[in-house]
C-alpha cells in the first residue's frame, strides 16, 4: 500500500474509506492531494473486491475547496502560465469523469463544511449523506473566478438552473436541512449518526446483487444529460479569469484576511 502524504485510506474489502486529512488547513485540495485521489481512484478501480468507496474529512471539515494559498503563490510566482492553467483544468476534468466510470458506488459522507473543490467531489459521488450541522458553498465567484471543473453543469444537473444560479452567484452557505430540501444530498443525519447511517446505506445495497446495482449506476448516468462540450471551453475560461481577470486581487483579499 502507498503512503500517502495528505489523505488516509482504510482497505476494508468490500468498503475503500478515504479520509481527506489536512485538518491544519480544513482539508483544503491542493495538488499534491488532487495527485493522491487520482492515484487511489485509479487503483482501487481494477480491483473488483471493493464494491464501495466512501469519502469524508478529518476533523470538523469536509473540504474547504482548492488551497487559495497555493494558487495565489502559482500566480504571484509567475509558475501558472497560460497552458498550466489550461491543462490544470483538463486533468480536474478527467479526474472527476473517472467517477462516472467507476464500477464501485462512491458515498459523500460529508461531515462539516464542504466548499468549492470539495462540493464538487461530492457531486460526482453516488450518495451524498450531509451531517446536520454541516454548511455547503461555492464562493468561486467572490474570488473573481466561476464554478470550473466541470462543476457548474453537474450542478445545474443535480438542482437545477434557478436554485443553481442562486447558489453560484450569491456565495452564501446552506445548511444541510436546504441541501437536502434542494436536491444537492440524498440524506441529512446528526453528526455522532454519520458513519452509522452510511454503513446503513451499504448494508441496504449490500443486500442485493451488485451486478444489477452497477448497471443501474452506469445507465443513470448514461440517461443524465450530458455537458461534454461545455467542457472544451473552460480551460480557456479559466485562463482568461486566472490571468486576466479580478482572481488574482480577489483570492490576495481572502488569503490575507485569513493571516490576519
Amino acid at each position: 500500500m502507498k503512503d500517502y502524504q495528505t489523505i488516509s485510506v482504510e482497505w476494508r474489502k468490500p468498503v475503500l474509506k478515504v479520509t481527506f486529512n489536512r485538518p491544519d488547513k480544513a482539508n483544503a485540495m491542493n495538488k499534491q492531494m488532487n495527485e493522491e485521489l487520482d492515484d487511489i481512484i485509479t487503483e482501487v478501480r481494477k480491483d473488483t473486491d471493493y464494491k464501495f468507496i466512501v469519502f469524508t474529512g478529518n476533523g470538523k471539515t469536509f473540504s474547504a475547496g482548492a488551497d487559495m494559498n497555493e494558487v495565489l503563490q502559482g500566480i504571484e510566482s509567475n509558475s501558472f502560465s497560460s497552458s498550466f492553467i489550461r491543462e490544470d483544468q483538463i486533468t480536474r476534468h478527467e479526474f472527476l469523469r473517472k467517477f462516472d466510470a467507476l464500477d464501485q458506488i462512491t458515498i459523500a459522507a460529508i461531515n462539516g463544511p464542504m466548499y468549492g473543490a470539495g462540493l464538487a467531489l461530492a457531486m460526482v459521488c453516488d450518495f451524498r449523506i450531509m451531517a446536520d450541522n454541516a454548511t455547503a458553498c461555492l464562493p468561486e465567484v467572490e474570488r473573481g473566478l466561476f464554478f470550473s471543473g466541470g462543476g457548474t453543469p453537474r450542478l445545474v444537473n443535480l438542482i437545477g438552473p434557478a436554485k443553481a444560479k442562486e447558489f453560484i452567484m450569491l456565495c452564501e452557505a446552506i445548511d444541510a436541512s436546504e441541501a437536502l430540501k434542494i436536491g444537492l444530498v440524498n440524506k441529512v443525519v446528526p453528526l455522532q449518526e454519520l458513519t452509522a447511517a452510511t454503513e446503513e446505506l451499504i448494508g441496504k445495497l449490500s443486500r442485493s446483487p451488485f451486478s444489477p446495482i452497477r448497471l443501474t449506476k452506469k445507465i443513470v448516468n448514461a440517461a443524465t444529460p450530458r455537458f461534454e462540450n461545455l467542457l472544451f471551453y473552460e480551460p480557456e475560461l479559466q485562463e482568461q479569469m486566472m490571468l486576466y481577470g479580478e482572481a488574482r486581487e480577489e483570492i490576495d483579499k481572502f488569503v490575507s484576511s485569513k493571516r490576519k
